[in-house]
């Protein structure tokens, strides 16, 4: 039995629990996870000592280890963005890793490390208190700092950064300013520990980044140690976050099997590959290329020498948010083509009978309702082994293909019911959670309690949102399926919401007695 200890970025179920059922998907790989009452709640930060002292506990019997640098630093993804650590203390903290090499020097660690993001709005929920105040602006400042420094800003834009300098209070500049000169820190140090063998890959992804900003300073920043440390193969920078420990384990059970998974690509659109997604910084075929790279595979554009295939719903001309889909406009249908594309998922299925993973990144935050509906009745999403979108495209295309490759390897689990059923349950769980809530329960709850009830604190509404979602999601498996999937009845068993907010969905769907249908 090979073990991984895994450390998430924080205890959301994307985070905690994804990884947790990849893995059980498996065969010879057991997980080992920190208890999740010491991993933190939003802004009150993991107990970092404790967890600590779990690795110290576990890490001789371990082989891999995956490890979110955040969360053993600061506390956990939202602590990046509010700590008051000097970089002296995180130093202190980082030196453990050589610690956990001396005790295991064969363990291989795989460790992950944000380039922490600027939120471009005025929210403070995931960011510091005085985000709520001047959060928008300090983003634009920073952002137009970046663009004067690369000398691509005109003279109006030199202005507005300097009208924003004396406008923003100077304690809150301050505090965003030293707050990220430690997070650089963090970020190059880890750039050392990977240069002296401690971490064997570090993998630096850019939450909800822009082509200017501190992120993409921070990008510049390690790019250019990287390259004077000759460690491009070691080091990788691309978007994402949510979805990274899903990609880490895909990667770590390739190297366990020996498995290079060849995986072809296919959009529903022309456009698709060269559009830049909402809150990232490439074009989206880049990015993708990169989630390839990281979860250990290559990019086949031969479908016949292809081991698996990854089936792109992309953008037409623009990504919108789901939210906003109703108002979509006529490049949804003349940029892209759902009936080929549809068409071509079947044709792969029958002719190679390899696994096909389905990331619907029309829209962000949420699946496309038409294009769903289209790949239900067509019996597409009946064939294929994963499905998804929620949150960012890279958040999607992440967990679609580490569930995709775990399967690809299995065969699509044939002869293995077992496995066939938690993947398929896994599969439901997307559809349930990214496709009827995201896009369609979640927009009819906030229009209905607006000014009601706090969505990102639900407080004393907690089971009144919980009974509202459950009830209508329900009502929409009924409408969708029938209640039922592969001969099986689609229960929803478990039904929570992370960080007190209904945007935060955690949920279980159970497939009892599912036959193995493809």
């Amino acid at each position: 039995m090979t073990k991984v200890i895994y450390v998430p970025l924080d205890e959301r179920a994307c985070n905690y629990y994804f990884p947790q059922q990849l893995a059980a998907m498996t065969e010879g790989i057991e997980m080992l996870v920190p208890p999740y009452e010491d991993m933190g709640f939003l802004k009150k930060p993991a107990d970092c000592n404790k967890i600590w002292d779990w690795i110290f506990e576990n890490i001789p019997e371990c082989d891999y280890a995956i490890f979110s640098v955040d969360t053993l630093v600061y506390g956990n993804i939202i602590n990046s963005r509010t700590h008051y650590k000097t970089c002296e203390e995180c130093q202190g903290i980082l030196e453990n890793f050589r610690g956990l090499k001396k005790i295991n020097p064969n363990i291989k660690i795989h460790a992950f490390n944000l380039a922490a993001r600027v939120a471009a709005y005025s929210d403070a929920h995931e960011d510091p208190d005085y985000w709520g105040i001047c959060g928008r602006e300090i983003w634009r400042y920073t952002y137009l700092c970046d663009k004067i420094n690369r000398g691509h800003a005109g003279e109006e834009e030199k202005k507005e950064a300097k009208k924003l300098e004396k406008e923003i209070p100077k304690q809150y500049l301050d505090d965003f300013m030293q707050r990220r000169k430690v997070n650089r820190f963090v970020n190059l140090y880890c750039v050392d520990l990977a240069k002296d063998g401690i971490f064997d890959v570090l993998t630096i992804p850019k939450d909800d980044t822009a082509e200017y900003g501190f992120a993409a300073m921070d990008q510049a920043a390690i790019a250019k140690k990287v390259r004077e440390e000759r460690l491009m193969d070691r080091v990788l920078v691309y978007p994402g976050a949510d979805e990274v420990g899903s990609v880490i384990f895909a990667r770590v059970f390739n190297l366990i099997k020996g498995y290079v998974p060849k995986i072809y690509v296919r959009y529903s659109s022309t456009l698709g590959s060269q559009i830049i997604p909402s809150y990232e910084d490439r074009p989206l075929g880049e990015s993708i290329k990169a989630q390839i790279f990281s979860i250990g595979g290559v990019y086949e554009d031969n479908a016949e020498r292809s081991d698996c295939m990854l089936a792109v719903n992309s953008p037409g001309k623009y990504m919108i948010e789901s939210m906003y889909q109703d108002e979509k406009d006529l490049t949804f249908t003349s940029h892209i083509n759902m009936h080929e594309f549809l068409r071509y998922i079947h044709y792969y299925c029958d002719t190679f009978k390899k696994a096909v993973g389905i990331a619907e990144v029309s829209v962000c935050n949420g699946c496309e309702n038409e294009f769903m509906d289209y790949a239900l009745i067509s019996g597409a999403l009946n064939r294929v082994q994963a499905v998804g979108g929620w949150n960012t495209s890279q958040n999607t295309i992440g967990v679609v293909l580490a569930q995709t490759v775990i399967s690809s390897y299995y065969n699509r689990f044939e002869n293995c019911l077992d496995k066939y059923k938690l993947s398929e349950e896994f599969k439901m769980r997307s559809i349930v959670c990214d496709w009827l809530f995201q896009a369609n329960v979640l927009r009819e709850f906030l229009k209905e309690t607006e000014n009601k009830i706090d969505p990102f604190a639900l407080e004393k509404h907690y089971d009144e949102a919980k009974n509202y979602v459950l009830k209508r999601l329900n009502r929409l498996i009924d409408l969708k399926f029938g209640g039922k999937y592969k001969g099986s009845d689609i229960k929803i068993d478990e039904l929570f919401f992370n960080w007190d907010g209904v945007f935060y969905i955690r949920a279980h769907v159970t497939l009892n007695g599912i036959q193995y249908i493809l």
